[in-house]
């Protein structure tokens, strides 16, 4: 295929996600909206506890390892599900287009859209940062580059593991119960498994939270800040918490796109 047809499709996926207004709304106000309320409260204490960089090491945390990754899986979950219960998924492939680039284009076009929500809160985080710079230090634009390579991170690893856990079990709501429940309950409850040493390293968010801009290995916490929301940190070398991330959003897509190849039209 054409680089414009593939862009055509990609086109198409994102056209496809808008469309679901029901999806959107709830992302938007998962990564948004969220967003909005919490600094909201924060800068309505009027106490002048958070400073600039806090406010970005909070406001990050909040999109990268909660709603914002719960918008980026609703919106990886979507993605995935889309054409099967929408019911145009034999129509697609009586085209004669093949099954692997129909689902390829579903990653990359999930992943902006997610992406779009998520650096809107984002946006939202940085203002609430300069809004804080007379309350405390100032957010240099470095951090500011920094907390948002780390939210895109997030949002691309989490996002690609959606769609390709959507694809495998063919239910938004077997994604969404799954994905949500591992990132969250499941996730917390093998951290506290100390028996399990180094293995915990293979955790998603575990090897998110090391790649944290300024976190201290071996703390819960950014460092100095008490405003910032927690993580789950071990001591761990940044080459190993990229390849765990890489193999969270890499095998689910692979599983994922060979379901599809299985998959009855």
């Amino acid at each position: 295929m054409s680089t414009v047809t593939i862009r055509q499709m990609i086109c198409a996926e994102i056209l496809k996600l808008r469309r679901h207004r029901s999806t959107m709304l709830t992302a938007g106000v998962l990564s948004i909206g969220i967003s909005v309320l919490y600094f909201l409260v924060i800068i309505s204490r009027g106490d002048g506890s958070i400073a600039a960089d806090k406010a970005l090491s909070s406001g990050s945390a909040l999109l990268a390892m909660y709603f914002g990754s719960f918008s980026a899986i609703l919106i990886g979950a979507a993605a995935g599900t889309l054409d099967l219960t929408s019911g145009v998924f034999r129509d697609l492939v009586a085209t004669g287009r093949s099954r692997i680039a129909l689902f390829a284009v579903r990653v990359p076009a999930a992943i902006m859209v997610a992406l779009a929500f998520n650096f809107g809160g984002f946006a939202v985080t940085v203002a609430a940062a300069l809004f804080c710079r007379k309350g405390g230090t100032g957010a240099e634009f470095g951090l500011i580059a920094e907390y948002a390579g780390w939210v895109a991170l997030a949002t691309t690893v989490v996002t690609a593991l959606a769609v390709g856990v959507a694809s495998l079990t063919g239910s938004r709501s077997v994604t969404l119960t799954t994905v949500i429940g591992w990132q969250t309950a499941a996730t917390t409850l093998l951290f506290s498994a100390g028996f399990l040493g180094s293995l915990r390293q293979g955790l998603l968010t575990v090897a998110l939270s090391h790649l944290r801009p300024g976190q201290a290995v071996g703390t819960r916490e950014h460092p100095g800040s008490s405003n910032a929301l927690p993580g789950l940190v071990l001591p761990m070398s940044t080459t190993v918490a990229v390849l765990v991330l890489l193999a969270w959003a890499l095998i689910p897509i692979v599983i994922g796109a060979r379901r599809i190849q299985a998959q009855e039209a």
